[in-house]
């Protein structure tokens, strides 16, 4: 199927308010991430149109039918509730028109952590112990702290949300209640696990689903703020991941068997953390459409890691998808 029209799906709004928080310290590389993907299409020899996903449900129809468009380069987090960005390909499931990444369900199911953990434990991926908490669900007995403060889905209004640690019943409270508040939404209550965090990433389908360098992360806070600063919570990443062969390697595999089982497709990455006691990788989150902010997100310093700059990034990307598309039955 020959591709005249590539569509770069985003949210303006979305992209504005995180570049903020992104580039505080770095104004010059406010809107370059857009325009590199732009460009690093264009290069492919396709003819790139702009689409801005913050309009009408009925707007993003009409448009999505009448810009005769063959494939959809998606970079759009978030158009509206928890399930956000799993919207977009929803419609363009329905629209039969190809586009980079998973399918709408495997959006769903990364963004609501608690399904989240239960494919992973089902797929025997070890994952912390949890609980979902509401206000009429009694807390139990001996529960050890600290522990892990969480709302269900990975997204609020848009925002990514982060997990929180508490050190006794009182803060635990305090936090369960204001997220739930918040949110409207059951709360996940995770056993603390002490170790390294990092994020590992996978690009390709079938057979050429390859590994990413192990990059480390570390949270610029893991102490429950009040509420208002929540959305607000960060990560820095530290590099490339110092582990023995035989961990990478047992990343790897836990990876590529997520990534397969759950019928991913293009890239993903995974969220873990290794605990110091038994240096076991315990799978933490799911994430079925990385970030790829410009010298920000984790994905783009993966590629970094192995020479393969932004736009040759942006192109392989591109050129996993379309061979997926081309081939597909």
């Amino acid at each position: 199927m020959p591709v005249a029209r590539v569509l770069l799906a985003y949210n303006q709004a979305v992209l504005s308010q995180e570049e903020e928080e992104y580039y505080a310290t770095q104004q010059e590389l406010k809107g370059q991430t857009l325009t590199l993907i732009q460009e690093a299409l264009r290069e492919t020899g396709y003819e790139v149109v702009l689409f801005d996903v913050e309009r009408p449900l009925e707007e993003v129809v009409a448009c999505l039918l009448s810009e005769d468009i063959h494939f959809v380069f998606n970079v759009t987090t978030c158009v509206s509730s928890v399930y956000s960005q799993a919207l977009l390909p929803l419609l363009l499931d329905a629209l039969d028109i190809p586009y980079l990444g998973s399918r709408a369900v495997v959006h769903s199911l990364c963004l609501d952590r608690s399904l989240t953990k239960l494919a992973l434990r089902g797929l025997g991926v070890p994952t912390p112990s949890f609980f979902l908490w509401a206000p009429q669900v009694p807390w139990p007995e001996n529960l050890e702290f600290p522990v892990l403060v969480k709302p269900r889905f990975r997204e609020y209004r848009g925002r990514k949300l982060g997990g929180f640690i508490v050190h006794d019943h009182e803060a635990l409270r305090k936090a369960a209640l204001e997220l739930f508040e918040m949110t409207g939404e059951k709360v996940i209550v995770e056993k603390y696990i002490p170790g390294r965090e990092f994020v590992v990433g996978l690009w390709g389908n079938d057979e050429e689903t390859a590994p990413l360098p192990i990059l480390e992360i570390t949270p610029l806070s893991r102490d429950f703020p009040p509420c208002e600063e929540i959305l607000r919570r960060g990560e820095r990443v530290l590099g490339v991941a110092d582990l023995p062969e035989e961990i990478v390697l047992q990343i790897q595999r836990m990876s590529l068997k997520i990534f397969q089982e759950l019928n991913m497709r293009d890239y993903a990455t995974f969220r873990l953390i290794l605990s110091e006691g038994e240096a076991l990788p315990l799978f933490l989150e799911i994430n079925a459409l990385p970030l790829l902010y410009y010298r920000q997100s984790p994905f783009p310093e993966m590629c970094a890691a192995l020479d393969i700059d932004y736009t040759g990034m942006v192109q392989r990307l591109f050129h996993i998808a379309m061979k997926r598309v081309k081939t597909r039955v």
